[in-house]
């Protein structure tokens, strides 16, 4: 009798579909059964990546600190654009690449859970010290610098969430003027 042969899924294909579905349904949906349906594989497909449950939510909760943080402090392309440029370069890439999507369903699942809990207060001050190193190079005084920081990332954190409405052209001239505010001396 001829075997099937079933499609490879990657370790980051699990970890898309699981931030997904997080996202959409919430931590407690989040499981081996629910994952292999929609990859449309056998469970025992997971068990090449992931040794059980607890890793695999270790794995999305570094997964979501790499791809939706760590890849903007770790972006060397820009570094040697003047103070202003650096905040636009990121408030754009926050914006085209939607790195914020899944921080209210990572907040929400850290009401409940110490080790995301964890993970979204080591983001954050990640995101904070990044964007304050940033802010530092005005050369403003702690005060104002620590200000316009937990600003700048309060806003960018839930600007999609809070003004789904917004087009893009609009986004664009909202940029541009918290750009100027921001940088303002």
């Amino acid at each position: 009798m001829l075997r099937k042969k079933q499609r490879r899924v990657s370790k980051n294909d699990w970890l898309v579909t699981a931030i997904d579905m997080l996202e959409n349904d919430g931590i407690e949906k989040v499981n081996i059964e629910r994952l292999a349906r929609k990859l449309g594989i056998s469970k025992s497909g997971f068990y090449w990546h992931f040794k059980n449950k607890k890793e695999l939510y270790q794995q999305l909760l570094d997964y979501w600190s790499h791809e939706y943080t760590e890849v903007v402090i770790g972006n060397t392309q820009h570094s040697d654009d003047n103070t202003i440029q650096k905040l636009n370069n990121v408030m754009e890439m926050i914006e085209q690449y939607d790195l914020t999507k899944y921080d209210l369903a990572i907040a929400n699942w850290a009401k409940n859970d110490p080790q995301a809990e964890a993970a979204v207060e080591i983001v954050y001050k990640k995101r904070l010290a990044y964007v304050g190193s940033i802010f530092a190079e005005l050369g403003l005084d702690a005060d104002e610098t620590e200000m316009r920081t937990r600003l700048f990332v309060c806003y960018h954190s839930w600007e999609k969430t809070m003004y789904k409405d917004l087009d893009p052209e609009k986004r664009a001239q909202l940029r541009k003027r918290r750009l100027a505010l921001f940088t303002k001396e």
